[in-house]
Order: C-alpha cells, then sequence, then structure tokens
C-alpha cells in the first residue's frame, strides 16, 4: 500500500496529510496512531510535529513525500530530507520549549513569517476592519490582547476597530506598514445615499425574486438573515420568495441605511402564495442539499426515493437520513443498480461497516433505507428483504436532580430565555416543540398545551404547570410576540434551535454543573421525575409522545427509587461485621 505524505492546511493549523487508497487494514492503523479522516481533502491528517512524522516513517514502509513546487513524488529513506516537510524532516530544528516559545511555528525569519500567514484584507464591516490570516499561536495571542481587536469565530476573521491607535499596535504586531488604508477610521457609515437595491424577476422560477445589493459587506450581512434567502452564484445575486411581505421587510429593513429600493418587478409578480410555509421550505432545502452530493450515476435512483418519501408525506429528517444512507450503500457498491444487488451481498456490506467501527444506530438506518427502497420504490412486494439488524448499545440518559434543574433556571437573567427551559421541563418538550409553539396552542384555561404535528407527525396535550401561567403572561406583554411564542431575530419566525441549545450550554457554564446536559436533558428530567413522584409510566409515555412503552421504561433505570432502597451485600457484611464486635 503506498501512502503519498504532504504537508497540508488543514482546520487552521498546517499538518501531515496521508492520501491512500481504501484499505481497511491501513485505516485501522491510522485510527491506532490517533490520525483522522477528512471528507473535504480526503485523506487523513496528524498534527504537524517530529513525533508524529517518525511515528509514520516507522509504521509504514512505502511511503511518497510529494514535492508542491513540481509536483513530483519522492520515497522516503528514514528521514530524508524535504522541501514539503522542512521543518519536521530535518534535525536542525528542535522542538524544544524554549524555541516553541519564541518560534512556534518553527519559522526563522520574518520575511518567511510574512509569506506564511498569508494576510487578507476584507471590506469593512461597520466600525471594524475586517482582516484574515494563517493561524500563528504567538501572533494570534498579541493581536487579541490588543482593546479593539476581536476573533469572529463563525466567519473565521480577525475585526479590528477603525481607529489610530488600533491600526499602529496592530501594523506594529503584524510588521506590516501600511497594512490597514490611511486615515479610513471609523465614522457613521450606516447612510449609504446613491446606492439602490434592484428587484428583478427569477425566470427560473416566477416564484422568487432577484435581490441585487451594492457591495457592502453591512448590506449583505443583513440580507442573509432572512430566513427564506438564497444566494445563487451563477447570477451573482439573492433569491427572496416573491411575495408582499417579503418586499415590506426588505422596506423596512433598508430603510435606516437610506437605500434605493428599486422594484423593477412586473405588475402583480408579488403574490401571497409565493411565500413557502415551513414545511415545504424545510422540504425544498432538504432536497436541495441531497442532489448537490448526489453524482450523476446515482441520481435516477435517489430521485426515484425522494419522490416517493415526498408523496408518502414523510418529515425532512427522514428524507435526509434515508436518502443519505442509501447513498452511501449505493457509493460503496460502486452505484451499480440495486436490482442487482443480492441479499448475500447485502448482508457481507453490512457487516463490512460494523467491523469498520460505525455505530449500531447508523447501521440500523442504512437497513431502513434498504427496506424502503425494495419494498416501496421498486414495489417487490414478494421480496423479503431479511437482513440482520445491529445490535444497540444500551446508554442511559443524563439525568439532572431537582436541584441541578433549580440551579440552572437561576443562573438564567433574561426572561425569555429563563422561560423557554422552564417550559421544556416543566411540560417535557421536545427543542423542536419550544421553538414552534404558538400562542393558539396554549390553553390558560384548561392548564394544558397542545403539541401539534410533533414527531412522527403526532398531536398530543400535555400539562401546563400552574407555576409559569403567570409569567407567561406577563412575559406575553413584555415582549408582544404575535405568532409564536418565542419569536426569533425577525417578527413571524421562530427562534432557532440552535439559539435554545446556545441558551442551555451558556445556563450549564454558569451553573458551574459538571454534567453534559442539553435541552433534551430537561425532558428526561421531567419524565424521571414524574416517575419518582409515583406518576403512572402509561401516563408519561402520553405526556412524551412515545409509540411504545418500551421507550418509557429507560426512565425505570435511573430513578432513585430503584437504587435507594437496594443495599451493597458489601455494605451489609460490614454492618453484621460490625455488629458482632460491638457484641464481643
Amino acid at each position: 500500500m503506498q501512502i503519498i505524505v504532504k504537508k497540508i492546511w488543514h482546520r487552521d493549523a498546517h499538518r501531515i496529510g496521508l492520501f491512500l487508497k481504501y484499505d481497511n487494514a491501513t485505516n485501522s492503523q491510522l485510527r491506532k496512531m490517533g490520525a483522522v479522516f477528512s471528507k473535504s481533502l480526503r485523506c487523513w491528517y496528524l498534527d504537524y510535529n517530529v513525533f508524529n512524522y517518525k511515528l509514520i516513517s516507522q509504521t509504514f514502509e512505502n511511503l511518497l513525500i510529494e514535492n508542491p513546487k513540481n509536483k513530483e513524488t519522492q520515497p522516503l529513506a528514514g528521514l530524508t530530507p524535504s522541501r514539503d516537510l522542512p521543518d519536521i524532516a530535518t534535525s536542525k530544528f528542535q522542538l524544544d520549549s524554549s524555541q516553541q516559545k519564541n518560534n512556534p511555528e518553527h519559522i526563522t525569519d520574518i520575511d518567511s513569517l510574512k509569506t506564511k500567514m498569508r494576510l487578507e484584507l476584507l471590506p469593512n464591516l461597520g466600525k471594524y476592519w475586517v482582516f484574515k490570516m494563517h493561524y500563528f499561536q504567538t501572533i494570534s495571542k498579541q493581536l487579541l490582547a490588543v482593546k479593539g481587536v476581536y476573533w469572529n469565530a463563525n466567519y473565521k476573521v480577525y475585526m479590528a476597530m477603525r481607529n489610530a491607535k488600533v491600526q499602529e499596535q496592530v501594523e506594529n504586531i503584524l510588521n506590516i506598514s501600511p497594512f490597514f488604508p490611511a486615515n479610513d477610521y471609523y465614522k457613521n457609515e450606516s447612510v449609504f445615499n446613491g446606492e439602490e437595491i434592484i428587484l428583478q424577476p427569477h425566470p427560473e422560477d416566477l416564484k422568487w425574486m432577484e435581490v441585487y445589493l451594492p457591495p457592502y459587506l453591512v448590506l449583505r450581512e443583513k440580507i442573509k438573515r432572512f430566513s427564506m434567502c438564497r444566494y445563487s452564484t451563477v447570477k451573482n445575486c439573492y433569491l427572496l420568495p416573491a411575495a408582499p411581505s417579503v418586499y415590506e421587510g426588505l422596506l423596512l429593513q433598508f430603510e435606516p441605511h437610506n437605500v434605493l429600493l428599486s422594484n423593477q418587478l412586473p405588475k402583480g409578480y408579488l403574490m401571497k402564495q409565493n411565500l413557502p410555509n415551513r414545511k415545504q421550505l424545510d422540504l425544498s432545502q432538504t432536497k436541495s442539499r441531497i442532489f448537490n452530493q448526489v453524482p450523476d450515476a446515482a441520481h435516477d435512483y435517489i430521485s426515484q426515493m425522494v419522490d416517493t418519501i415526498l408523496a408518502l408525506n414523510y418529515s425532512s429528517s427522514t428524507l435526509q437520513t434515508y436518502t443519505s444512507s442509501f447513498l452511501k450503500f449505493l457509493k460503496d457498491n460502486q452505484y451499480r443498480d440495486p436490482k442487482t444487488i443480492t441479499q448475500a451481498e447485502m448482508t457481507k456490506y453490512l457487516a463490512s461497516i460494523m467491523e469498520r467501527g460505525l455505530s449500531a444506530t447508523s447501521g440500523h438506518s442504512i437497513v431502513n433505507a434498504l427496506q424502503f427502497y425494495y419494498q416501496q420504490v421498486l414495489k417487490l412486494k414478494n421480496f423479503e428483504l431479511s437482513l440482520p439488524r445491529p445490535k444497540k448499545e444500551k446508554k442511559l440518559p443524563t439525568v439532572l436532580t431537582m436541584e441541578e434543574c433549580l440551579q440552572i433556571f437561576r443562573v438564567v437573567d433574561n426572561p425569555k430565555h429563563k422561560l423557554l427551559l422552564l417550559i421544556g421541563y416543566g411540560a417535557g418538550l421536545r427543542v423542536s416543540e419550544i421553538v414552534t409553539l404558538q400562542w393558539q396552542d396554549i390553553l390558560f384555561t384548561e392548564h394544558k398545551i397542545h403539541i401539534k404535528n410533533a414527531k412522527g407527525k403526532k398531536d398530543r396535550i400535555v400539562m401546563l404547570p400552574y407555576s409559569i401561567v403567570n409569567t407567561l403572561e406577563y412575559y406575553r406583554k413584555l415582549y408582544q410576540p404575535n405568532h409564536y411564542v418565542f419569536e426569533g431575530q425577525f417578527a413571524g419566525e421562530p427562534y432557532s434551535t440552535g439559539s435554545v441549545q446556545s441558551v442551555m450550554r451558556e445556563a450549564i457554564k454558569k451553573s458551574g454543573l459538571s454534567k453534559k446536559a442539553t435541552v433534551h436533558t430537561l425532558r428526561h428530567s421531567f419524565a424521571t421525575h414524574l416517575l419518582e413522584g409515583g406518576t403512572d409510566i402509561r401516563y408519561i409515555q402520553k405526556f412524551l409522545g412515545h409509540a411504545s412503552i418500551k421507550t418509557t421504561t429507560i426512565y425505570t433505570h435511573v430513578t432513585k427509587m430503584a437504587t435507594d432502597k437496594v443495599t451493597s451485600p458489601l455494605d451489609s457484611l460490614v454492618d453484621e461485621n460490625n455488629k458482632k464486635r460491638l457484641i464481643d
């Protein structure tokens, strides 16, 4: 097995990249060494240091180093020097603590540093200069120590306040002057007089309109926040639903910037029915993501499967899970016609992926996808697909005590954030059910909540805790939401599940708890505390919306009632021995 070794830049650092054809035995060796597989680069990689380089050269024999300058490869002989890995393969660079402190990236001169930083100045964002560069530990620490310099993790860029003092400090650290434009200091630039946003029809799909923006990052970032916004790389414009409410939203959002909205749409082009509902939007986005990953060889098979799933009114998550699992199956079988693949080959394939360390849940997903394709898509009713089901690992859910739940709620100051956690715990809701909760679903007089179209497209009735009724009414007066109980950044849009999880993570951090808990942990805790309080498990099943009582019975294994009453035989032995000593 021949392995090509490259120096690569991946995840903000240099790595040792290992490129090779698929081989199960070699992959197992790489995993034991701590190597990680990169799906984007299609290679295995390790941290860029001497230890890993020596480990690779000692473990594998047939190694080649690719020379990036002339794209040739040369065999390794022990620790043969290479222009691709100079600081690892040669011995003149020692990784002692003193050299790491002064030069962690093993760069010995300033000219080399300038070349390797790959500095790039991006368009201004409000009162900040925006720039990016390759990661260097020492330089990054010095930059972030400057007051007014920040790291934006979402866009992976540095943001520096546009004033003279910050400019001087940053340019001194980078040892490049001038780097920022001269006298480009922050003034109130929220007004863009003379600029215009152009709206044009989208001939490919008349339900959408094309939005052309001036080249200002502030305006572009603002339009990205529209939940249904898409970007067309072909036309270099943004696409939004051609609906009157969206047009009104554009007017409201860009009015403070004094940007002219040039409406070049034909009369009657904007129609209310062009605004997709959430289900339609989720399905269309999921479908688009799927076909972006499907090669031509598998297009017909996946297209038939997608059409069948949509016709059966399955959810977008089922669509994503089934198609991705089936696509993996096709890929591993060289995109052969599924009709020609025998059950024996399917069983062998399933055994091979389990041997590779795939989780039981992923194995079940593949089995379900195959069952669906052969029975529902190909309509092979007489064809009995009997595949072995991978045994699932039996894991107990993480559960918080009542005291720990109270500790979490106490550290949350924002009323909206506190209420969504309280209602998630108090009613045992999933995070998706929290964000899609509407005011019309809360039955105040009956002290109940009507959960609609939940997992499995099922409705259910859950309790509305008496203790949060007054809080809910006060919250409604304070925030005045219209449709959803917890609205997102824009009116009429629900709060995102990611934001709810972020609220929970911050609350766990502030509370000082060592347990790894999510919003779903509150749901587990709700069920466990009800069971400990003596509630019949069948009622708990209805509150949680479980189709089978077997799913609910897992909470019987984590309740304190089941464990506190049982005494260890060791404790009994010690107690008996102590009694004998007292008697003697």
